[in-house]
């Protein structure tokens, strides 16, 4: 982790920004914003100790579904010198435009860019960034995730790193949902507002690594730990007495890639049909 140091050469962490980030919402009286960071706030510091170390001075970042924590930290903790972050929006003026975020005394001037990650092509060149974070943002694809993917393999350098974060539908605590005859998702409940943000699939660590593969990354690093919930002791100790497999069932998997390759098969199995 990079640490830029703060006042009395304390170094700067990603817990430090956060609990400066929820001090700002609060002030602003933006409450759901600090639901939201509240709920996943072990998701977020869990995510940040994989984020890879700069490799180099001018290193580029692309955040997927970007959130002004990371938008932050990505700079002020990790080094990075240039981020760039995505969201959704109808609006015009925010197809791309530069925004400053600031948390606590700690800014970041980023350009954020505002399209479909399912359709859109990038506007980058190929092998443009150093590394890209896609927090939670997979499962919500309606009907295309391999083009994201396939874009993100071609604006990252050779042998950058991609670190996705996505619920484990194979959880300890999912398994125990299934055998009290209960369905096992995390959140695929429709919305009253009609709004399609959801998840579309949840993903075990099969079919992501998989996917992940065919789109010409090879896994550096795959984990599962719990951070939506407490751990389910019982659910472990059920799986083992059924004598089933009890690694990476906690309910978040964070797994780490680097581009080696050009995208292998645009249309693998399992995920089309």
């Amino acid at each position: 982790m990079f640490g830029l140091k703060q006042r009395g050469d304390a170094p700067l962490t990603t817990t430090v920004l956060y609990d400066h980030h929820i001090n700002d919402l609060r002030k602003s009286g933006l409450d759901l914003h600090v639901s939201y960071c509240q709920v996943h706030r072990a998701r977020f510091l869990k995510t940040d100790q994989f984020i890879p170390a700069t490799p180099n001075p001018k290193a580029k970042v692309l955040e997927a579904g970007a959130i002004d924590l990371f938008q932050v930290a990505l700079k002020h903790v990790h080094g990075y010198a240039e981020i760039v972050g995505t969201k959704v929006s109808p609006n015009v003026e925010h197809k791309r435009f530069f925004r400053t975020i600031s948390i606590g005394r700690h800014t970041s001037n980023v350009l954020t860019i505002s399209v479909d990650l399912e359709s859109d092509i990038l506007p980058f060149e190929n092998e443009s960034f150093e590394f890209i974070l896609c927090g939670e943002v997979i499962e919500h694809m309606d009907v295309d995730p391999m083009f994201m993917l396939a874009e993100f393999n071609r604006v990252l350098k050779q042998n950058g790193k991609l670190l996705i974060t996505t619920p484990n539908c194979c959880s300890a605590r999912n398994f125990w949902r299934i055998s009290q005859g209960y369905r096992p998702h995390l959140y695929m409940q429709y919305e009253r507002s009609r709004s399609p943000y959801r998840h579309n699939i949840e993903y075990d660590i099969h079919l992501l690594s998989s996917v992940v593969q065919c789109a010409g990354f090879e896994s550096v690093l795959l984990e599962t730990h719990d951070v939506f919930d407490d751990p389910m002791p019982e659910a472990l100790d059920l799986l083992q007495r059924c004598e089933l497999p009890t690694d990476h069932r906690g309910d978040c998997i964070f797994l780490l890639a680097k581009k080696v390759s050009n995208v292998i098969d645009r249309w693998p199995a399992g995920l089309y049909v």
